[in-house]
């Protein structure tokens, strides 16, 4: 093959990973908007836990039951400028598999300090009698769940988070608000969050390839590292690798977790470091 060929094939390579990254960005975009809009929607109508007719906790189940035994409680925490109700259709979809959900209302836009947002979250569970949950976290809620395993390691069991920026972000000290600026990577919150690296070993970090807000990217040393094949900071929260992944992740919570794959392996189509 000649070198002509050569680099005539790469360019064609570059060119079609180019508009892959172009189009998953404006696609990420467009979600967020349609979860923004459906949430300004919902307002006030979001429900802070699965409940049954006499509003009492319950579970319901479906025709195929997560695998192993009964599904852990979740409790949804969204990013900064995410109201509740953006994670609704993970709600629903956490719902039908049998899960008691609890969603945090008093977040509100998700602006205040994480030990702040941790402590509103902490009190949430204990006024539904919830303890040992699952944390489920988009972006800043993941920072937010960390917290609240360092502070209240008996209401939450683990954590799954999507998008978070563990390592803080490289152009949060010239952010326009003190709620973006509180994420560059000497904030003492920061700072002393990442010191608190036992409570890494019961995450899971979960990635996209491309992330177009999360420029540092999602590494957290100890955890479990997965980057899925997808661009996007928001539309991760829908993609098909994401929820199949999210299912695995749920029964293998159901069942007792089991231990991670060996760091630097693939398995499929996913990056697990």
């Amino acid at each position: 093959m000649s070198r002509a060929t050569d680099a005539l094939q790469a360019a064609r390579r570059a060119c079609a990973r180019a508009a892959w990254v172009t189009g998953g960005i404006a696609l990420d975009a467009a979600y967020a908007t349609a979860r923004q809009a459906a949430a300004f929607r919902a307002r006030g109508g979001g429900r802070r836990v699965a409940t049954g007719p006499e509003g009492s906790p319950t579970v319901r189940t479906t025709s195929e039951p997560p695998r192993g035994g009964r599904p852990p409680a979740v409790v949804l925490i969204p990013g900064i400028y995410e109201p509740a109700a953006f994670l609704d259709p993970l709600r629903a979809r956490l719902e039908e598999r049998g899960h008691v959900v609890a969603v945090v209302e008093e977040l509100g836009w998700n602006l205040r300090t994480v030990p702040d947002s941790a402590a509103l979250v902490a009190e949430r569970l204990r006024e539904l009698g919830l303890a040992g949950v699952l944390i489920l976290a988009h972006s800043k809620g993941g920072l937010i769940g960390k917290e609240l395993l360092v502070t209240e390691p008996s209401l939450a069991r683990g954590m799954v988070s999507i998008s978070t920026p563990y390592g803080g972000h490289p152009f949060s000290r010239i952010a326009p608000t003190p709620a973006l600026r509180a994420f560059r990577a000497t904030d003492p919150v920061m700072l002393a969050l990442a010191a608190e690296r036992a409570a890494n070993a019961s995450i899971v970090s979960i990635s996209a390839e491309v992330d177009p807000i999360v420029i540092g990217g999602t590494w957290l040393e100890g955890a479990r590292n997965i980057c899925l094949p997808v661009v996007g900071h928001f539309r991760i929260l829908s993609h098909p690798a994401f929820l199949t992944l999210l299912d695995e992740l749920l029964d293998e919570a159901g069942a007792g977790g089991k231990s991670p794959p060996p760091s630097g392996t693939k398995q499929q189509g996913r990056i697990v470091e």
